[in-house]
C-alpha cells in the first residue's frame, strides 16, 4: 500500500511540475497555492481511491485548512480548484468520482471552492 502511494505521488508530482512549467504569468502564485493543495490532498488518497470507507481525521483537517485559506484571499478558490483539477485528472489509479464529491460532506464542511471529477475552474 505504501509503495503504491509513493509511486502515485511521484507520477503525480511529475505531471504537476510539467503542467506548471507550461503556465506563464502566475507561475509563482500558482505553484505556492498548489503546494498547499499537494501537501494536503495526499492525506485523503486512501479515501478518494476507495481503500477506506471514510476520510481520516488528518484528511478532514487539511481539507478544512484549505477551505479557511481560500476564504481569506481573493482568487484562492479558483487556484485551489485548478490544483485539485490537476490532481484528479493525473492520478493513477484514478480517484473515485463519488468520493471526490462526498469529501466535503464526509468532513462536515462546506467548501468555498468546487471539488468534483468534472469541475470547471474557469467560473
Amino acid at each position: 500500500m505504501a509503495l503504491r502511494h509513493i509511486w502515485l505521488l511521484t507520477i503525480f508530482f511529475l505531471l504537476v511540475s510539467d503542467h506548471l512549467a507550461m503556465a506563464n504569468n502566475n507561475n509563482q502564485l500558482i505553484a505556492s497555492s498548489c503546494q498547499l493543495v499537494f501537501d494536503s490532498i495526499p492525506y485523503c488518497f486512501d479515501y478518494l481511491m476507495g481503500d477506506y470507507f471514510k476520510p481520516s481525521n488528518k484528511c478532514c483537517n487539511h481539507v478544512k485548512k484549505l477551505n479557511m485559506i481560500t476564504k481569506h484571499r481573493k482568487g484562492n478558490a479558483q487556484r485551489f480548484c485548478f490544483c485539485i483539477e490537476i490532481m484528479t485528472k493525473g492520478t493513477q489509479p484514478p480517484m473515485i468520482a463519488s468520493r471526490i464529491q462526498q469529501l466535503p460532506i464526509r468532513c462536515n464542511t462546506h467548501l468555498s471552492f468546487p471539488i468534483s471529477d468534472s469541475m470547471d475552474c474557469s467560473k
